[in-house]
């Protein structure tokens, strides 16, 4: 079993190996992302995605809310540095949230525990660059435009 993106996300395959290797698709979010699954019992139940990924949606609907893990070794730094300077120039409140325990990653609302950005409640992207002034508005303008 893997989740991948439906397109190709930081972090995470696009699924097409996978699809090559005798995976199918069990489950998909709204967000962009599949639960890929080769079995090896075939009777074996499909897993699914929790309900807590399925709307693509975090509960805070106002400003920037990042889910980050320390899977990746930079998460942790653009989290509580960079991603500051990006929310104050913009205006925008910003909640941080760092999932340190298997329930809090099994209950987030990515499946992307490495790092998740939303805004105004909406999945955003896994792209750890998006912290950056610079880069945040490229990086969204882009994903907006094609949402």
């Amino acid at each position: 079993m893997t989740v991948v993106g439906t397109k190709k996300f930081h972090f995470m395959s696009d699924g097409k190996w996978f699809l090559k290797q005798g995976f199918v698709e069990v489950d998909k979010t709204s967000s962009g992302f599949s639960l890929l699954v080769n079995k090896l019992n075939k009777s074996a139940s499909n897993p699914t995605f929790n309900n807590s990924v399925k709307s693509g949606e975090c509960p805070n609907k106002n400003g920037i809310v990042i889910y980050y893990s320390n899977r990746c070794p930079f998460a942790e730094f653009h989290a509580k540095n960079t991603i500051l300077e990006t929310a104050k120039n913009r205006g925008l409140p910003l909640e941080i949230i760092k999932l340190e325990t298997l329930k809090n990653a099994q209950n987030a609302p990515s499946p992307a525990t490495i790092f998740s950005l939303f805004l105004n409640g909406k999945f955003i992207t896994t792209d750890i660059s998006v912290c950056m002034d610079k880069r945040f508005d490229k990086v969204v303008d882009k994903i907006l435009k094609n949402i």
